[in-house]
């Protein structure tokens, strides 16, 4: 290039299918493990230590770190000393809702020259919620004629926290009247306990309760299903007659959410969708329903929905990382930015491709399945 000519180059990325293939600018991954909830500026690990690097290069390479798409950020680099720090609250739950594991992705980003590494963050569970009923008060009649020994059901109970910390047994505190107290206790450290109070009212023989057809119902409904949309019906039948026979029909533990996204018909128990279900938000909801007959007789089944992805999520391109200029004569394979392209739909409907404008100083090179680069050719 002769004078003070100057070119500007515009580099484009059309995006189609999947991306494969790996190259060393992705220098390689860390994976720190650590209890949800920690207190704000709670040390992660030590970046400079584990990539080897002194705390000049840290600075003097503007490393930071960058989040996934719009997922807020949770973690800093504490330039002054190399740690990865807590810069916000990290709740497993509100993360990853009951998944077996949780993991967070960020991305830690070197520049000068540009070096990309990959972070996993696995958040452990503490006991941090307390076993819950759905209702605080539990209205129970039981027949005059009731034999000794007779079994009557009552909903469960549930615990936001995973595994050990969720929900272990259930206790009946004794009482000397007929309204009980049930108390529920997870097995976390410290333990943790919920209570629901039971009122039992005796009444005349209702010899049978509700028996459901089946105890778990399992259908599928896609993503953004109108309102009114049928997904499943359950049903019941009671061997009684008359009142005691009439069955009617109500969710058991549904949290607010799913309230807000499914309807139960008390008649007919037709599940119905009435809010807006998203597959990127939740693939599957697990809801229990109850079956009542007319004087108070109970019983429970499981109804588990899976969600249809559909292909309406456009890929969307995150510019990591891209140099502020480039200078003229830079050597071929010369790295000038990190490109994240990414696309919310599942399998098929998630796969992109990359491709960058033709005849343009400039290359695309795959570094990881989930990354692109752009670099120079010889001007």
């Amino acid at each position: 290039m002769m004078g003070h000519e100057r070119f500007l180059v515009l580099v484009l990325i059309h995006c189609f299918v999947t991306l494969t293939g790996t190259r060393h600018l992705v220098q390689g991954d860390l994976s720190y493990s650590f209890p949800e909830e920690m207190k704000l500026g709670f040390i992660i690990g030590n970046i400079a230590k584990d990539l080897g690097v002194d705390l000049n290069t840290l600075s003097s390479r503007k490393a930071r770190v960058d989040i996934e798409g719009s997922r807020k950020r949770c973690c800093d680099i504490n330039l002054n000393t190399g740690d990865l720090i807590t810069s916000d609250r990290i709740d497993r739950e509100s993360l990853c809702g009951k998944k077996p594991s949780c993991v967070v992705k960020i991305d830690l980003v070197l520049e000068n020259p540009l070096e990309l590494h990959r972070v996993s963050l696995h958040i452990q569970d503490v006991n941090d919620n307390l076993p819950k009923f759905k209702k605080s008060l539990i209205e129970m009649e039981i027949s005059e004629s009731a034999d000794k020994g007779s079994r009557f059901s009552i909903e469960e109970a549930h615990d936001a926290d995973m595994g050990q910390n969720d929900v272990q047994r259930y206790v009946l505190e004794k009482n000397d009247h007929f309204i009980l107290s049930a108390d529920t206790i997870d097995g976390g450290s410290p333990r943790k306990s919920g209570t629901v109070v039971i009122h039992v009212t005796v009444l005349d023989a209702n010899d049978n309760a509700p028996v459901f057809t089946q105890v778990v119902y399992k259908a599928s409904v896609h993503e953004h299903a109108l309102p009114e949309t049928l997904v499943i019906t359950v049903s019941a039948t009671d061997a009684d007659e008359g009142v005691n026979g009439d069955v009617i029909y109500d969710f058991g533990h549904v949290s607010e959410e799913n309230l807000d996204i499914f309807s139960l018909d008390p008649k007919t128990g037709e599940i119905k969708v009435t809010g807006v279900i998203d597959f990127e938000e939740t693939i599957s909801f697990y809801i229990s329903v109850e079956a009542k007959d007319g004087l108070g007789l109970t019983s429970y089944a499981k109804v588990l929905i899976d969600v249809i992805d559909v292909n309406d999520n456009a890929p969307a391109i995150y510019m990591n990382s891209m140099s502020s200029s480039t200078p003229e004569n830079l050597p071929s394979g010369t790295e000038v930015g990190i490109i994240n392209v990414q696309d919310r739909d599942s399998e098929n409907n998630g796969q992109v491709r990359c491709s960058i404008q033709q005849n343009v100083p400039f290359k695309r090179i795959i570094i990881h399945i989930l990354y692109t680069k752009t670099d120079t050719m010889k001007l």
